[in-house]
């Protein structure tokens, strides 16, 4: 087969990325970027929009450059990013607001009283996903409430996958993943509805949702003269429409059906599964539509994921091995040097957000004066992965799937993955492409392009399988003791901040 190449943009919550694969899936090249977080007020996670689109060129161009290859070799382009977030643009398609973050908190105060008056409750019925403050459902009642004026020029309303997918081609659309995660759209209808809109009170704003919801793999636009002139690309390339990032790694992990679950450390920590039973969804936080046909993905997440050891790395890790050449790596080496039965610190990843309750903080339980960093190090571990864990429990019960396949940025990492399969007592399997977003559209573009006829063949061309971590019977009874430690620290955190005056 003669070789092609296909491009994938993933724009994460932390960092921008462009990597070119091959049609086997491989590598040949990548760049990335960072766009610092604005954080102007209390709970905002926002950037400039303007700053975003430029350093999506900028990886663009330079993944070309390291690949040494002629535009023209391209033979199709797509896109993923983070679920939630909002970036408004006007008629001209000019940005009328920042791009916010997933992790934006700023419609907390409001949230809370949606939950209260029962907002909440009538909407779930409608879309089976639970409100959350960094989601269009939240930010646009926010917006409507706090900063009318801002809306005042405002005609779209975008993801930030499907607004580097507009700057790309100059064509409005989103898709069915990411519509589907904004709360604004009947899961039962397949429809954005507006009867939701005027629960939220926010009726006026229904125009500003997308007239077209684009399948994740059709081509929705092509590369347009001018993001030609700013990205290297060859105009008239075809971009297809991509995914959600969670849906994009799902693709990318070769999960085409129910046997295993989607786990992800990254950013968020995301645990979710596919499902045709509808049904079986209710009472879940968050049901969206899959990338397959008639089939659902029914997903539970929260901020408590490795922000919370990258804040510990960064305020302290960093110091205590300034002469390492990769502090993560000498983080990994210090919690393998310690017995888990040895250490009972119980950490609560909650920096950044909770997912047992909307305004609970982190915290240590059983700190004394003989525990000593690498102590509170392997409990961070631990709480990120009980934290997890407590998403899964909520999505399958007892009864698990015969094996996980596991992604975000710890998986590169044998002490993650194993303490993972320790904790849950099943296979953990791992892929050997460490940028499963982009490949996840990647595999969207050669399926858009026609080189694959369907996901099934482009998960068989592209993806592929690395290792797989086997659980130790002892281990996993170990753990099961300090998961139940670690849920009474919820209970008595969740306790502590109810009582709050």
């Amino acid at each position: 087969m003669e070789q092609s190449y296909f491009i994938g943009i993933d724009n994460g919550g932390s960092s921008i990325k462009c990597v070119i694969f091959n049609q086997y899936g491989s590598i040949i090249s990548s760049s990335s970027t960072r766009v610092p977080l604005s954080k102007p007020f209390d709970g905002y996670t926002e950037r400039d929009s303007e700053d975003v689109w430029t350093a999506n060129c900028h990886v663009i161009q330079a993944a070309l450059q390291k690949a040494d290859l002629n535009p023209s070799d391209v033979k199709a382009v797509s896109v993923c990013g983070y679920g939630g977030g909002l970036i408004l643009l006007d008629q001209n398609g000019h940005p009328v607001i920042p791009c916010i973050v997933s992790t934006d908190s700023r419609a907390n105060t409001l949230l809370k009283t949606f939950q209260e008056n029962g907002i909440d409750d009538q909407i779930y019925e409608y879309t089976f996903q639970r409100l959350w403050s960094g989601q269009h459902a939240m930010l646009l009642a926010w917006y409507q409430r706090e900063c009318g004026d801002s809306l005042t020029d405002a005609a779209y309303a975008l993801s930030i996958k499907d607004f580097i997918r507009y700057r790309l081609t100059g064509v409005i659309g989103t898709e069915v993943t990411d519509a589907s995660n904004t709360n604004l759209f009947n899961i039962h209808t397949q429809k954005f509805d507006p009867e939701i809109f005027q629960i939220l009170g926010i009726e006026d704003l229904f125009s500003l949702l997308p007239e077209r919801i684009l399948s994740s793999f059709e081509i929705a636009g092509t590369i347009s003269p001018k993001a030609a002139e700013l990205t290297g690309l060859l105009p008239g390339t075809p971009v297809a429409t991509g995914l959600y990032d969670v849906a994009s790694c799902t693709l990318a992990s070769g999960i085409l059906d129910d046997s295993h679950l989607e786990l992800i450390v990254g950013t968020w920590s995301i645990s979710g599964y596919l499902t045709k039973d509808l049904a079986s969804c209710q009472g879940r936080n968050n049901t969206l539509l899959s990338f397959l046909n008639d089939w659902y993905f029914s997903e539970e997440s929260s901020p408590t994921s490795a922000s919370n050891l990258d804040w510990f790395v960064e305020s302290f890790y960093k110091k205590i091995f300034s002469d390492a050449e990769n502090v993560y790596e000498a983080c990994n080496l210090q919690v393998a040097t310690l017995d888990p039965a040895d250490n009972d610190l119980i950490f609560l990843p909650y920096l950044y957000g909770s997912n047992t309750s909307n305004f609970v903080k982190a915290c240590f339980f059983n700190l004394s004066g003989y525990h000593t960093p690498a102590h509170m190090l392997m409990a961070i571990y631990e709480g990120i992965l009980f934290s997890l864990v407590q998403h899964i429990r909520t999505l399958c019960g007892e009864q698990l799937p015969a094996s996980a396949r596991f992604s975000g940025g710890v998986s590169s990492s044998s002490i993650w993955c194993q303490m993972l399969a320790d904790i849950l007592g099943i296979p953990i399997e791992t892929t050997d492409c460490k940028e499963l977003g982009a490949l996840g559209a990647a595999m969207c573009a050669s399926i858009g392009c026609g080189l694959y006829k369907s996901p099934t063949e482009a998960v068989k061309n592209m993806y592929h399988a690395a290792s797989v971590y086997t659980p130790d019977p002892q281990r996993t009874k170990l753990y099961a003791k300090k998961y139940a430690q670690y849920q009474k620290a919820v209970n008595c955190v969740n306790h502590f901040y109810s009582h709050e005056e």
